[in-house]
């Protein structure tokens, strides 16, 4: 048992780190969702610029457009006045061409305001698009290396399973099956030192009769508490 037990340190050494590596996995892809979710985010935010800056665009054309239609008509009833011939008639169109330019002085000052308002928009457009580039360009660099980084995972897990292959097949069937079903419970820490008496992976204080048998090595000791299998020397083997 005491040759078992060292070579379950060892596979023990092998899959603590195969179990991080698979967590490694898992997270990676976690990060580049996180950075992918600030990238649309941040084109949200240049969509919504951009639609502040068309929608000013639009009413200053339309102001315009307005103004435009106003001074066509200004100079339509000044042409006409010369053709009344009461002075009646010539005080009621006055006092329509006067109404009509000053709409025409409320419709020159609201498309002064429109301009500064579309180039602080414009302003504002430009520096959404300038974040939504560094953040495309930050995606595309933090993509690069987490495919680095899986693809070193995935060549290191290999090379683990290539080490615990070779050791697998001296491990009776029935302790491998043990082993295992405390290392899937355990998320891959099926083996703990004895440390100051207790359970090095749940910490709980073992009885006498219980650490005597982990110095003896004679069978498979389980904790109590948290089934994991112990071992007395306090220094694991590395792969």
């Amino acid at each position: 048992m005491a040759d078992q037990l060292e070579i379950l340190k060892k596979l023990q050494a092998i899959d603590g780190e195969l179990f991080q590596c698979r967590r490694q996995q898992r997270e990676k892809p976690e990060e580049l969702e996180q950075i992918e979710a600030e990238v649309a985010d941040q084109q949200s935010r240049l969509k919504a610029a951009e639609d502040r800056l068309k929608a000013l665009q639009l009413s200053q054309k339309e102001k315009e457009g307005q103004l435009q239609t106003h001074e066509e008509n200004v100079k339509k009833l000044q042409g006409q006045l010369f053709q009344l011939k009461t002075n009646k008639e010539y005080s009621a169109m006055q006092r329509e061409i006067d109404s009509l330019k000053a709409d025409n002085s409320l419709l020159e000052e609201a498309i002064i305001q429109l301009l500064d308002s579309v180039e602080q928009a414009k302003r504002e457009q430009d520096q959404e698009q300038r974040r939504f580039t560094d953040e495309q360009e930050r995606l595309r660099r933090e993509r690069e290396r987490i495919d680095r980084e899986l693809a070193a995972i995935g060549e290191r897990m290999a090379q683990l399973e290539r080490s615990r292959t070779t050791l697998v097949p001296d491990v009776p069937p029935q302790t491998l099956k043990s082993y295992e079903q405390v290392l899937n419970i355990r998320e891959g820490l099926a083996m703990v030192p004895l440390v100051d008496e207790a359970c090095g992976g749940c910490y709980r204080k073992l009885t006498p009769q219980v650490i005597n048998q982990v110095y003896l090595k004679s069978d498979l000791v389980m904790c109590e508490n948290c089934n994991r299998i112990l071992y007395s020397d306090e220094h694991q083997s590395t792969v």
